[in-house]
């Protein structure tokens, strides 16, 4: 949820590549601990190093910036909750709250609340951002999901020779079933293909992105 919430702030005029904010890695938003796991660092979070690191203080901090029902109105623009028709079976659609009930944006922003998402609604998303990569906007999005592969949350799924922009993270099933997911595309700078692992009860980091790599690996040896 990191890229699209800060491509919000962006798109709106209320954030720029360049805007930092110093992580204290600990966050208490409604009651709840949403801490930081990446290590503490003394180099300020700018939106780049907010998405490659996975920052939840940075990300909220800049998510205050949002007025009511702006986030969830970008998100359902963006397609977060309407049907991708690329099943022939009947398919589910996703829910966004344009104004999640007693939950600020900053909680909607970490796609903690306010928000359910399906798979095939993530890699659409993905796509969507894959094919945006010219939009000069969309620069500092696309540093931060770089940044992730290359030194950030989603190493295991780098590739040797082609570059791959890419995330991990953390949700829960409507059932509340935790899961890891990775979602990104390579060639970062000329997609060519766009995938998204969604693994129950598992990390995003430790699980999702090795093997987001290794299905990378396979179709550009395959000569696709």
């Amino acid at each position: 949820m990191k890229p699209l919430s800060l491509l919000a702030l962006i798109e709106a005029n209320k954030l720029t590549a360049t805007d930092e904010y110093l992580c204290p890695g600990r966050l208490i938003l409604n009651g709840r601990s949403l801490n930081c796991s990446h290590p503490y660092t003394s180099t300020p979070m700018n939106v780049s190093r907010t998405i490659a690191y996975s920052c939840n203080c940075a990300a909220v901090h800049f998510a205050q910036r949002f007025g009511p029902g702006e986030l969830g109105t970008f998100l359902v623009r963006f397609g977060l909750s309407s049907v991708t028709g690329l099943l022939p079976d009947p398919e589910a659609a996703g829910r966004v709250q344009l104004e999640p009930a007693g939950s600020p944006s900053q909680l909607q922003a970490l796609g903690e609340e306010g928000i359910e998402i399906t798979p095939l609604e993530l890699l659409r998303a993905y796509t969507r951002l894959a094919n945006q990569i010219t939009n000069p906007r969309l620069g500092p999005i696309l540093d931060g999901l770089e940044g992730a592969v290359d030194y950030g949350t989603a190493q295991a799924s780098r590739l040797e020779h082609i570059r791959v922009a890419g995330k991990t993270g953390s949700a829960r099933t409507a059932f509340g079933v935790p899961v890891a997911w990775f979602a990104g595309f390579a060639p970062s700078r000329a997609p060519k293909v766009v995938v998204t692992i969604l693994l129950p009860g598992r990390s995003g980091g430790a699980d999702a992105a090795p093997i987001a790599g290794r299905l990378l690996r396979e179709y550009f040896a395959s000569g696709a």
